[in-house]
């Protein structure tokens, strides 16, 4: 008698079959974390998606990380072999148009559930997209009870991700062309262009830590100075052109191969350029970026409303703290102030209305901030510490001042 071959399950892959036979495992003697549970699900719904002919195989393998970095260009003719560029595919391949409800029913196939919602989607997606810099953003930094900004990015991805409106469901394609090229397009208006750009370094900016989740803890912690999901700063910050220039600054200064807190992601000015701190030539450095900085290039009037309210919570809660804490409290406030009122006058001084209006306002609107920002440099003029104070003076000893000691 001949044998005969066994049939495949209709619609289920040998790898499919085998990954369902592991997950059962797991189920019954060492749970899945989400993490993992996803990254299955995921791989699943590729596999699914190849032999319904909604992927081809070379697609996939794009997605699942079986094609190295190094072949991305002559795979999609991306510029670079970038883990960005990766995400960027991967996430049109599965949100663009018609494929983010394919996805989406293949997900549900395999879960066995009524409906996924797009948060479970983003959260998959970002256990897809981070293959290629796992190890070094999930190490911690020494000494710092902080999260890896791997477990961050990947919280930020459960609250939504980049998958903003203009992503999921609607028609899009990335644009591969360098990063320069890149952004110019997306100031002028370019849409796939501003999409792809704030794919890309929106993925740079979860992956270090810069967006993460948003929780209500951050407003009264400080951390932020409103309360946004990355999908909305991400929104925000591709609608303008200093936003969608902090969004390139992202992708170009970030690094896939070491962890956020080896290296710095710079802040930038509307124009581009990095913004410089220090006093001396000694400490002038760019500024490093922070999420406060980063929400208040995305929406600045929504977050000059929030440190307001910060400021007058901090008021009422100080009211029987220390003098010194006191003025510690009202020294951080007026540096925020100072740097909120410089970047707000630099970009009034660049804007490109004609007067009239004049971007500073009336006369009467510029001679009073005019008047308020000369109080302040007054006072700050006036009442400054000394080049060394902290410092216990003493005389230095005079040369011959002892007196020498002779023999006889």
């Amino acid at each position: 008698m001949t044998a005969q071959p066994m049939k495949q399950t209709h619609g289920m892959s040998f790898v499919g079959m085998v990954e369902g036979l592991v997950a059962g495992e797991h189920l019954e003697k060492n749970p899945w974390t989400p993490d993992a549970m996803w990254h299955n699900i995921g791989n699943q719904t590729i596999d699914a998606l190849v032999i319904g002919g909604e992927l081809g195989r070379e697609e996939a393998d794009v997605i699942t990380g079986l094609t190295p970095l190094a072949h991305l260009p002559a795979v999609f003719r991306c510029p670079d072999p970038s883990p960005v560029w990766r995400c960027v595919y991967t996430t049109f391949r599965l949100t663009a148009g018609s494929a983010f409800g394919n996805t989406k029913f293949e997900i549900r196939n395999i879960m066995a559930r009524r409906a996924v919602t797009t948060k479970q989607f983003s959260f998959m997606l970002g256990v897809m997209v981070d293959r290629d810099v796992r190890q070094p953003k999930n190490r911690k930094e020494p000494g710092v009870r902080r999260p890896s900004t791997l477990q961050t990015a990947r919280n930020a991805f459960g609250d939504g991700g980049f998958l903003t409106e203009d992503v999921v469901g609607r028609p899009w394609a990335p644009v591969y062309v360098p990063l320069p090229e890149l952004l110019e397009l997306a100031v002028a208006g370019h849409r796939n262009a501003r999409i792809t750009l704030m794919i890309g370094g929106g993925f740079a900016l979860m992956m270090d830590g810069y967006l993460t989740r948003d929780r209500e803890s951050k407003f009264y912690e400080g951390s932020a100075p409103f309360r946004g999901s990355p999908p909305a700063i991400l929104t925000d910050l591709a609608s303008s052109e200093h936003g969608l220039r902090m969004l390139a600054a992202a992708w170009e200064h970030w690094d896939p191969t070491r962890p956020a807190h080896e290296y710095k992601i710079p802040v930038v000015n509307q124009d581009g350029t990095l913004v410089i701190t220090g006093d001396t030539r000694e400490t002038r450095s760019p500024e490093r970026l922070t999420e406060w900085r980063l929400y208040e290039i995305a929406n600045p009037a929504k977050a000059l409303a929030g440190f307001l309210k910060q400021q007058a919570t901090r008021k009422a809660r100080n009211q029987g703290a220390t003098p010194e804490d006191r003025d510690r409290e009202n020294r951080e406030r007026l540096n925020s102030a100072l740097d909120i009122a410089l970047d707000a006058a630099t970009s009034l001084k660049d804007s490109p209305v004609s007067p009239p209006p004049h971007p500073f306002g009336t006369y009467e609107e510029w001679e009073r901030a005019r008047s308020a920002a000369h109080q302040v440099y007054e006072i700050l003029l006036k009442h400054g510490p000394e080049l060394d104070e902290g410092f216990i003076a003493s005389e230095a000893p005079e040369e011959g001042s002892e007196s020498d000691d002779t023999d006889d």
